[in-house]
């Protein structure tokens, strides 16, 4: 499997070079076997399908594509997803104009429709200790034959409260987890397992050096170039709370963490508290503060190699202003960032409700092709009603969700949970969302109040239907920190 190189840390190279005698499909949507959804944009990426298209088309199963002539080149296509069709494992078939056909598996999922009025938090299954600035991530699992859809949660670092010479400090941890959806749960989750090596429990598949405040990713054959899966955690703070530029990356399956961590291609510069999100094979790295704990306008993108390593971490246009412990999506064609901080915090951000937190939004173009910024960010709309950071943002698909965090209304939780609709790259303005407040369910014996820094993460059942989750994070009120878990 060449996934496993992460583990060995072998050198490896990306896929061979194309061969000019013939034609290839190599990648759609940045992808071995990609999920894709009625409507959306899909890459379509190889060799050979002719400088112009001709006579040529994009087939989903048996159902033509409506093309545009001028998105089909010689490397890369983009076509839309017809709308009608059906959900389940098919296959992408490319016509060039000369006749040659080439294929590819895909899997279809019906098209997100979450009401953010309609979410109900619900109590999950708890995290087995009590840190925040745990690094979250989620990754889908499609059956061979299309019926089903699996998720798994994977989970790494934190930091808890250990006492020393009187004082209290925030200690990270090496510890990682996973968990798996039940399928057909109505989003609930297996109790969390820590992960170690059954064949020698001295070997645990642990971080080889605490994190907290990290940023987690997972990539597979279904959202990148990989024939397995790789976990990476992604800077983070060290033990002694400053932030690291560094980049570990873990084999995993859908029941388990395989490998021991490695370390990766590191960031060119240090940063926790970032913003990190995989899309089409590439990781995109945002904000974050350095090792002063400075917020800052860094933004890297680097491609996921066929061996799980990155191919480089490339520098992109700088944000227009410092930001951290914020949220950001990234779409086709325009990536967007709310919220944070820009002022130099404690690690996690800290609780000082004197420090400002921004209300505003940055939004940048991007090229669906190469997966590089194609001009600078500018300032987008107020999209939050107030400045919030150290919040949960769950990317639902067709809408985004903020819980927690905090904000000028946070001691009395006026607006525990927003949401915001997505259309296509544009993203509306947040309002209040839910029916329910986790702050008035119980965590133990004790109000779960109103969570700050806490970790969240979405994932799609086979039927389409959005899941949201988020996990631990400190009570403001009591500043207690939770082990709890709430979900939709």
């Amino acid at each position: 499997m060449a996934a496993a190189c992460v583990a060995a840390g072998c050198a490896g190279a990306d896929a061979p070079g194309p061969n000019l005698a013939t034609a290839r499909l190599d990648y759609v949507d940045g992808a071995i076997e990609p999920i894709l959804t009625p409507g959306q944009l899909v890459l379509i990426e190889g060799f050979g399908f002719g400088a112009i298209r001709g006579s040529g088309a994009v087939r989903f199963g048996g159902t033509d594509a409506t093309l545009d002539d001028s998105t089909w080149t010689d490397f890369a296509i983009t076509a839309p997803v017809p709308g009608t069709l059906t959900p389940g494992a098919g296959t992408l078939t490319v016509v060039t104009a000369t006749g040659r056909v080439l294929t590819a598996t895909v899997h279809v999922i019906p098209a997100p429709a979450l009401d953010p009025a309609t979410i109900t938090w619900q109590a999950r299954s708890a995290f087995p200790r009590a840190p925040v600035g745990v690094a979250l991530a989620a990754a889908e699992f499609p059956a061979a034959g299309g019926g089903t859809l699996t998720t798994t949660l994977y989970a790494a670092g934190g930091a808890e409260p250990q006492s020393s010479g009187g004082q209290t400090e925030m200690v990270p941890d090496s510890g990682t987890y996973v968990a798996r959806a039940l399928a057909g749960g109505g989003g609930a989750t297996t109790p969390w397992v820590r992960q170690r090596d059954t064949s020698n429990a001295e070997r645990s598949r642990v971080l080889p050096v605490p994190r907290a405040f990290a940023a987690a990713v997972v990539a597979t054959r279904h959202n990148a170039r990989l024939s397995g899966s790789v976990l990476y955690v992604i800077g983070g703070t060290d033990a002694a709370g400053v932030p690291q530029a560094t980049v570990l990356g873990a084999d995993v399956t859908a029941d388990s963490i395989i490998s021991r961590f490695a370390s990766l291609e590191p960031l060119p510069s240090p940063v926790a508290g970032a913003i990190a999100v995989v899309r089409r094979g590439r990781v995109y790295v945002i904000g974050g503060t350095d090792a002063q704990g400075r917020p800052q306008r860094t933004v890297y993108v680097g491609r996921i190699r066929t061996d799980g390593h990155i191919d480089g971490w490339y520098a992109q246009p700088l944000l227009p202003g410092p930001r951290a412990y914020g949220g950001g999506i990234v779409r086709d064609e325009r990536v967007l960032t709310a919220g944070g901080v820009a002022d130099s915090v404690p690690p996690g951000g800290g609780v000082d409700p004197a420090t400002p937190r921004l209300v505003t939004s940055d939004t940048a173009p991007l090229s669906l092709v190469s997966g590089f910024f194609t001009g600078s960010w500018g300032l987008g709309p107020d999209l939050l009603p107030e400045g919030r950071s150290q919040f949960a943002l769950l990317d639902a698909g067709n809408a985004v969700v903020i819980v927690g965090g905090m904000y000028a209304g946070a001691p009395t939780n006026s607006a525990e949970t927003l949401a915001a609709t997505v259309t296509g790259d544009s993203v509306g303005t947040f309002t209040p969302a839910a029916t329910n407040r986790i702050s008035d369910q119980m965590c133990g014996p004790q109000p779960a109040g109103t969570l700050i820094g806490p970790a969240g993460v979405t994932w799609r059942e086979a039927s389409g239907t959005p899941r949201g989750l988020v996990l631990g994070g400190v009570d403001l009120a009591t500043e207690v920190r939770r082990a709890c878990v709430w979900g939709f």
